[in-house]
Parts: structure tokens; C-alpha cells; sequence
């Protein structure tokens, strides 16, 4: 995937990579968002939990990809905590000097703007997905969403990038009603599974 911001420009702006091991957190739950972060290699999940404990997966982000915007743009805490999911290296720049950079760099700015656009599409689909769809339903908008934001959305068989848990976190399903879901849909040839990873047929 190539980077929203390249390695050059994060340098050029004072930014500097932080690296992460496999489920360390890089910021809290309602800590104060002073960074713009993005994935140079890896992968970074925002999770937020409820008082029971349980945990929701806002997102799941890979290599080129920046989250923790609208806290950030707002000067606002985050409503999500930032962990690894494996090993990770993250860039991450201050608020004054990504300020400057979007002032002089509009061709970033449009860019940020339209990933911005992006997840509120995404956020307000899963809570609709979620206030009143059955499993089969939420599992289908998400993997198709996913599908539909890689670079080759047309392709006859697409290989999902989720664990049957993170697919369970970020559909506020169980994961037990997740396996049981997937294996009805192959049973439908809605997919495959291969592996033991899920592919998704197009359709």
C-alpha cells in the first residue's frame, strides 16, 4: 500500500518512528491526542472497552495508513487506545509541525481529508450494521467494505485480513457466533475458506 505521507516527508516535518512490539500500547483510552500517527510497517488496532471489560476494535490499520484523526484535529482525548497487533513501527509527528505540513503540502491535505471522509462512511455503516442487523449481515458489510478499500476490488477472490477475533471485536459479535456464521456462508458458497484463512468470492 502506498503511504498516504512517503518516509521523506515525514522526515522533512521533524517527524520520528516509534517502534512497537507485538501488544504494546502506544496511547490510552482518554489521553491527550498531541501526534499524528501513521503505520510505516505493521499493524495498529484502536480498541475501546466498555465496563465490563469487553473490548470493540474501532479499526485495524497497516503500513501506510494514519489513524487517530478526529481526536487529534480536535484537540480532544482519545476514545480509543492504540495497541500493536505484531511488531510494529509507527511515524509520528507533533501537532505544530503537522500543522505546517498540511498548510504547505495541500496535496496531503486533500488526501487526509478524503481518508477522513472514508471512516465516517465506514462509522456510520458499522452502527448501523450493529443497532439492528443479524451476524451474517454485519460480517458481510465489513468484509465487503474491506474488499472494496484494497487495491483490487474486482478481483474473483479476496483474502480477508482479519482473525475470526478481530472480525468478532469489530462487529460486537462473539467470536463463537462468528465461527459458527462463517461456516454457514462457505456452506452457501458466499466464501471459502482456505488454510484456514477466510476468502471472500466475488459476488
Amino acid at each position: 500500500m502506498t503511504p498516504m505521507i512517503p518516509d521523506a516527508m515525514w522526515q522533512e516535518y521533524g517527524g520520528r518512528s516509534v517502534s512497537l512490539s507485538k501488544g504494546e500500547t502506544l496511547f490510552d483510552q482518554g489521553s491527550t491526542a498531541n501526534h499524528f500517527f501513521q503505520v510505516r510497517t505493521g499493524k495498529v488496532k484502536m480498541v475501546s472497552y466498555n465496563d465490563q471489560g469487553r473490548e470493540f476494535v474501532q479499526g485495524i490499520f497497516t503500513d501506510g495508513q494514519s489513524f487517530g484523526e478526529p481526536p487529534f484535529f480536535n484537540d480532544l482525548p482519545y476514545p480509543a487506545a492504540a495497541v500493536a497487533v505484531e511488531d510494529s513501527i509507527v511515524w509520528k509527528c507533533g501537532r505544530a509541525a503537522f500543522l505546517k505540513l498540511l498548510a504547505e503540502r495541500p496535496e496531503v491535505h486533500l488526501q487526509v481529508t478524503k481518508v477522513l471522509s472514508g471512516r465516517l462512511v465506514y462509522k456510520s455503516m458499522m452502527l448501523a450494521e450493529i443497532a439492528v442487523e443479524e451476524a451474517e449481515h454485519r460480517l458481510t458489510r465489513l468484509i465487503e467494505y474491506l474488499r472494496d478499500a484494497s487495491r483490487d476490488p474486482d478481483a474473483d477472490r479476496f483474502r480477508v485480513p482479519l482473525t475470526r477475533q478481530q472480525l468478532a471485536d469489530m462487529t460486537g459479535l462473539r467470536v463463537e457466533t462468528v465461527v459458527r456464521t462463517i461456516k454457514a456462508m462457505e456452506q452457501k458458497g458466499v466464501l471459502r475458506i482456505v488454510d484456514g484463512k477466510v476468502h471472500w468470492l466475488h459476488h
